[in-house]
């Protein structure tokens, strides 16, 4: 475990917490690492869960695939970021997503039963960060309904960009999707989404440069 310490310390689980506290706990809790391959499913629709998984290398994404073959993408994750973990300690333990590795990808995995059955002290700071971690995610998919009620995709667009620009705490931002991916994410046809962003960028409110967009007047 030692080797990813300093990705897995990157995860808000493990705040005000120190390398040996960390590996103590992880031992305690017996946290296991999993491997997928790039387009495995780590988690299906209906699977049920009761674990939560931190990245330590490669892509998650998290989505939501609709009977008419639409697919919302929730969010991408990379290394340090965790998921499943609102849905582990609900009542309703099955998923109503999926999550699948995007790329090569390990992962650690913990089992909800070990974190209660340990008498690790450092046990209380986990579950006080994992509290805060459910919270930001909450705010999030917040953050995303506001998107989906949009009723113009400028208007999705905007909202996403200043989303985008308060995160990075920058007018020049760094979109961590393809074309495709972010008009799954905002739920959006990709043509029009890319003549949309196109007609931004010729009325001189941003500017356009493959993955980074510069914010010039929004």
């Amino acid at each position: 475990m030692e080797r990813y310490i300093d990705i897995i310390k990157k995860s808000n689980l493990f705040c005000n917490m120190n390398d040996k506290q960390i590996i103590v706990l992880l031992e305690d809790f017996k946290s296991e690492k999993k491997y997928f391959d790039k387009d495995n499913i780590i988690i299906d629709a209906g699977d049920k869960t009761d674990s939560i998984y931190i990245i330590l290398n490669g892509r998650v994404e998290i989505s939501k695939e609709y009977d008419d073959t639409r697919k919302n993408i929730v969010n991408i994750l990379t290394y340090g970021d965790i998921f499943a973990e609102a849905l582990a300690f609900s009542t309703n333990k099955i998923s109503p997503m999926q999550a699948i590795s995007l790329d090569k990808t390990e992962i650690l995995k913990i089992n909800i039963k070990d974190i209660f059955n340990t008498n690790n002290n450092d046990k209380n700071i986990f579950l006080q960060n994992l509290l805060m971690v459910i919270s930001d995610k909450n705010k999030f998919l917040a953050f995303k309904n506001d998107i989906l009620s949009q009723k113009s995709l400028r208007s999705k667009i905007t909202l996403y960009l200043k989303y985008m620009s308060n995160i990075q705490k920058s007018k020049n931002i760094v979109i961590p999707y393809n074309r495709d991916k972010l008009a799954e994410f905002i739920s959006a046809d990709r043509s029009a989404l890319s003549r949309e962003l196109n007609r931004l960028s010729k009325e001189n409110i941003i500017k356009l440069d493959g993955n980074k967009i510069t914010i010039i007047k929004l």
